[in-house]
């Protein structure tokens, strides 16, 4: 039985990879927290293809400043392909808020649920264009979520779930940590840099800042490094027109673990599924730097 019932269209929002507490998943496998548009929650086991190739759309997305969301839209029963959809702010509100009662209570609540359809059908509306260009490349299927399978999410503390990057990602959570400036592209504006970041949730992203801002960067870097006699690394403050930045000392165990996680992406085209202990406590100084600037 489908989760939409009768429903022909069974397409979902899927949310975000998870693990249960001890589990060990098969080589190729993740298990992905998704719902239905009558708000329905499910983390079940598909293949990790369709988690990679909706990470590749988001990353993608999420160069270009706006909110959105990942709709996997089922081609056949229990087959869906990725495909991302522009959100309004007032969506974008919502997903924060879904994803988070999804996480800590295993369940929407019903003032939320009114958001879920109308974002559903955004990616109905282009199903024709995303399968096409599906069969044109000729990449592997799309996941087959097995019946069996299908399980409703309980409840668990969120301290119990191993949790990696979220496949859409409503806003970013500052201070960002920048990783690597990386080339213009096409939809570059002028005046505006492209950057590898990592934001204070632990989530890569490309996003894009004046170029002032890295002119400034360069011109102060070398200068922090010399006078704090260790590695620093740059804070991006602050939102839109009221951006900045800051300066952060680190180790070199520090150091080079951001830098392995720069060299992932660098080599695979994908965000690191979890960050390690040393990244983590860049973070929490990032935020703590940021704090005491307030």
């Amino acid at each position: 039985m489908g989760i939409f019932g009768t429903e022909k269209i069974k397409d979902v929002i899927l949310l975000q990879p998870v693990k249960y507490a001890g589990e060990k998943l098969p080589r190729g496998r993740v298990r992905m927290l998704y719902c239905d548009a009558y708000g329905n929650l499910y983390a079940s086991v598909m293949k990790k293809s369709v988690y990679e190739l909706a990470k590749r759309n988001a990353m993608q997305k999420s160069g270009t400043g706006k909110a959105f969301a990942t709709v996997g839209l089922e081609t056949i029963e229990g087959r869906f392909i990725p495909t991302t959809v522009a959100v309004n702010n007032e969506q974008a509100w919502a997903l924060e808020r879904i994803l988070e009662h999804a996480l800590t209570h295993g369940q929407i609540p019903l003032i939320l649920k009114k958001y879920l359809k109308p974002i559903i059908r955004q990616g109905n509306y282009g199903r024709e264009a995303v399968i096409a260009e599906k069969v044109r490349k000729k990449r592997p299927k799309p996941v087959q979520v097995v019946p069996k399978v299908l399980n409703r999410l309980p409840y668990y503390p969120e301290r119990d779930i191993e949790v990696s990057m979220p496949i859409y990602k409503a806003s970013y959570a500052y201070p960002l940590l920048l990783l690597k400036r990386l080339e213009p592209d096409e939809q570059t504006p002028a005046g505006m840099q492209r950057l590898l970041i990592l934001d204070s949730d632990g989530d890569m992203a490309i996003t894009r800042v004046p170029t002032r801002l890295i002119r400034k960067v360069e011109l102060e870097l070398i200068e922090e490094e010399r006078k704090n006699r260790h590695p620093v690394r740059v804070l991006i403050t602050g939102r839109d027109e009221d951006q900045n930045v800051e300066y952060l000392p680190v180790n070199q165990e520090q150091h080079k673990a951001l830098e392995t996680l720069t060299r992932y992406y660098e080599q695979t085209g994908n965000s690191k599924e979890r960050v390690s202990n040393a990244v983590q406590t860049v973070l929490a100084k990032a935020k703590d730097s940021a704090t005491t600037e307030q």
